[in-house]
Formats: C-alpha cells, sequence, structure tokens
C-alpha cells in the first residue's frame, strides 16, 4: 500500500507515466458546500456548522473524474460520494467517457443524524455516492446468499467514539467495508484520490485488498498515515 501526501490532480499524472491501473477507485472528494458562518472560529468543533474549511471551497469538482477514468481497469467500479446537489452533475462527467456507465445511486442513512435547524427542515440524514463501472469486463457485485436482494443503502451510525478523527467528514468504517465488500475481491487494488482521514484505506486493508490514497492537507494526511500504521505490515510509503 503506498499513500501520497499530495495533489490528486497533479498526482495523475506521475499515475499515467507509470502506466499504473487499479481495480477500483472509491473516494469522498470535496462536496463544495461549506458556507461561511458565525461557528469557524469558535474553538467548540461541535459548532462549526457547515463551513468546514477552505478545502472544502472552490473545489474543482468535475475535471479530475475523466482523468482518473482512464487508469481504471475494465470492470472496475468507480464510486463517487457527492452532494444531492451535484449527483446529476457527477453523473453527466462520468457517461462522457463512453466507457463508462453509471449503474446505481448508493445511499448512506446515517442512525443519528446532526439535528439542524429541526423547527424550519427536514433532518438532514441521508448521503449519496454515485456507482459506476467501467465497460469490457464483467464488473463485481458480491450479494450476500442469505438475502433475497440488496437495496442501495447503507444504515449506519455517524461516526463517533475512537473511531472519530478531527476530520469533519469522516466516513463509518462500517459503511465503507460494507461498500468495498460488494464492490471488490481480495487482493484488488483500491485507489482513493481524496483519502481524508483514510477510512477507505483502513477498510481495505482490513479486507485484504491493496490500496492507494493521495491527500493534500497535511492535517488530514498525518491522520490518515498514524491510522493505516495501526494495520501491521501493510504500510509501504
Amino acid at each position: 500500500m503506498k499513500i501520497y501526501n499530495c495533489d490528486a490532480f497533479e498526482k495523475i499524472y506521475d499515475f499515467q507515466k507509470s502506466k499504473l491501473k487499479v481495480d477500483h477507485i472509491i473516494t469522498d472528494p470535496p462536496y463544495n458546500i461549506s458556507q461561511e458562518n458565525n461557528f469557524s472560529s469558535m474553538s467548540n468543533a461541535n459548532r462549526h456548522g457547515v463551513d468546514f474549511g477552505e478545502w472544502d471551497k472552490k473545489f474543482d469538482l468535475y475535471s479530475w473524474i475523466n482523468i482518473y477514468c482512464q487508469i481504471l481497469k475494465p470492470g472496475g467500479s468507480f464510486i463517487i460520494f457527492t452532494s444531492y446537489r451535484n449527483l446529476s452533475y457527477v453523473i453527466d462527467m462520468i457517461e462522457e467517457d463512453k466507457k463508462m456507465v453509471v449503474k446505481d445511486i448508493l445511499k448512506w442513512i446515517k442512525l443519528n443524524p446532526m439535528p439542524r435547524n429541526i423547527n424550519r427542515r427536514y433532518v438532514q440524514d441521508t448521503e449519496f455516492a454515485i456507482w459506476a463501472v467501467k465497460k469490457g469486463a464483467k464488473w463485481i457485485f458480491n450479494k450476500p446468499r442469505n438475502i433475497s436482494y440488496l437495496r442501495a443503502e447503507f444504515h449506519t451510525p455517524v461516526v463517533s467514539g475512537r473511531e472519530r478523527t478531527l476530520h469533519p467528514t469522516q466516513k463509518s468504517l462500517k459503511l465503507m467495508k460494507d461498500i468495498i465488500e460488494i464492490h471488490t475481491k481480495k487482493n484488488q487494488l483500491i485507489l482513493d484520490p481524496f483519502m481524508g482521514s483514510g477510512t477507505t484505506g483502513v477498510a481495505a486493508l482490513e479486507l485484504d485488498r491493496d490500496f492507494i490514497g493521495v491527500e493534500l492537507e497535511k492535517e488530514y494526511f498525518k491522520i490518515a498515515k498514524e491510522r493505516l500504521n495501526n494495520i501491521p505490515e501493510k504500510l509501504d510509503l
């Protein structure tokens, strides 16, 4: 496994030069949903509202997608978390590459969502991910034998307790493990170009997959590295 503290928009050219091919890309890039508010300067992390930081502002949501599609192997899954506001735009961008086809929208339904402005709007308890595959080979879908059919829904709590890091949009380890178990096989290579606190990498390694991660922010890269270092004999920097 390898991780890089650099810009994924630049690192892709190194990947291309080395002729890297990955089995799957599973990632949670910035959503560009941060808003200026009165909470940013407060020391209490629970009062940050929806201002996650500069990394979630003016992020180029789309141009990286087609470039990364080029290093995905036929039959590989491309799973991208995004805001409901961006779903149609991301789908259009993925399918600009005629070798890619969108299969479904995955839903992460949070069992303990953060209640905000509950007297004026619905509780925001769901995040979305687009599942696409590359044509040319059979894609992976590991449906458990003990159930009749799978809904595109994953029900887990928001991260808390010992699993929680300083990353404000950290995904649940159980969520990522469930997705990886369904859409990948053991010993395959998963790439996360926006790995944040490294949850996709932790899930991949604990399920005997290989992993490449890229993260620009030094603080989050350090968190990811520390988490991944706790998985023995896996890290190759």
